[in-house]
């Protein structure tokens, strides 16, 4: 795999060149906060300024999640002539910027959609038609937890390339075959990195690491999975509970969250369309059954179900956490519960 150098100067031209073949989405400051933008002309008439400093940040506020898995997606249907009227974006697409903690949200989707009995097709057409361009985190925020869920502040796997900017340009390293293709594309603007440039990727990836360590200091326990399990008595999540107002706004930010609930809707006398949404286990509508019945009508019962789920069932079958320590959740909760601090109690 290739890694690469490319000079700030040669940045927008690269951008222009992608840009003729592909939808391209990237991270810009909105109100002091990072989300992405889908690049438009308008963008070449000035510099890259915004999206350097803004690739320098945490992860952007929504999740890279909605881009493969959309909040509300219509996935079937038949019109009054008994013909399915659903049609996919295939058009082909670059996200620039996302980072680890949304790098390792992917992948617990893909376990749950991709490799189970039953594959969910328009998850995988999203993957397919998405070049997927992860960049590094070199200012970790208190809000982030990332190295406590067995990850770093910069990518390893999971993205078709990654970036990594640099006072006089940015590093691209390949790390798939279809970002190497990409890659090899537009190599005429790029050069090979020096050992200074990747010397200086390395010290600031430790700088970041370092941060991350400063920030979160203890780690999970060992047997996390097992002392979840165990934690039965309800006072103990009752405790944790009594802060939730009920808001539901840490799932609906959650990038690893992968819930969703199914609806058919009529449109015409003889049609109707089903509708894929995202559920979230804290609804009270969400674990009941047939005649009313509800095995977690309590809400500790739901509120102890997400840490079941993300740090206990996911652990146990896929040995790794269904947690990017991303801290979106923290980040907008009304009642500021903190997961580090539940799970260093459990």
């Amino acid at each position: 795999m290739s890694i690469l150098f490319l000079n700030r100067y040669k940045f927008n031209q690269w951008l222009r060149k992608i840009h003729e073949s592909y939808s391209v989405y990237y991270p810009d400051f909105l109100e002091n906060k990072i989300h992405y933008r889908k690049l438009t002309p308008e963008f070449f008439s000035g510099t890259d300024n915004s999206m350097y400093k803004a690739l320098q940040e945490i992860r952007p506020t929504q999740a890279l999640k909605g881009f493969f898995f959309n909040p509300r997606l219509k996935v079937g249907g038949l019109n009054k002539d008994s013909k399915v009227n659903v049609k996919l974006d295939e058009s082909p697409r670059v996200i620039i910027g996302a980072k680890n903690c949304d790098l390792r949200p992917l992948m617990v989707h893909q376990k749950m959609y991709l490799e189970n009995e039953y594959g969910d097709a328009f998850y995988k057409s999203q993957l397919d038609r998405t070049i997927i361009i992860a960049a590094d985190c070199p200012a970790p925020k208190d809000t982030c937890f990332c190295n406590l869920v067995g990850l770093k502040p910069y990518p390893e796997k999971g993205a078709d390339i990654i970036l990594t900017t640099l006072p006089n340009g940015y590093i691209f390293e390949s790390a798939t075959k279809k970002g190497e293709d990409f890659l090899r594309d537009n190599n005429h603007l790029f050069q090979e990195a020096s050992s200074e440039d990747l010397s200086q990727r390395n010290e600031k990836r430790k700088q970041a690491m370092q941060s991350l360590e400063k920030i979160n200091p203890s780690k999970l326990r060992d047997d996390l999975p097992k002392a979840i399990d165990e934690k039965t008595e309800a006072n103990f999540w009752q405790e944790h509970a009594d802060k939730c107002v009920e808001c539901f706004g840490c799932l609906m930010v959650c990038p690893t969250c992968f819930c969703f609930l199914l609806y058919d809707t009529p449109t015409h006398k003889e049609s109707f369309e089903r509708h894929k949404i995202w559920d979230a286990c804290y609804y009270a509508a969400y674990a009941r059954v047939g005649g009313g019945m509800q095995d977690r009508a309590e809400f500790w019962k739901r509120f102890r179900n997400r840490f079941h789920c993300k740090f206990m069932h996911f652990k146990n079958k896929y040995d790794f956490y269904a947690c990017s320590g991303c801290g979106r959740c923290y980040s907008v909760c009304m009642g500021k519960i903190d997961i580090r601090k539940v799970l260093e109690k459990v």
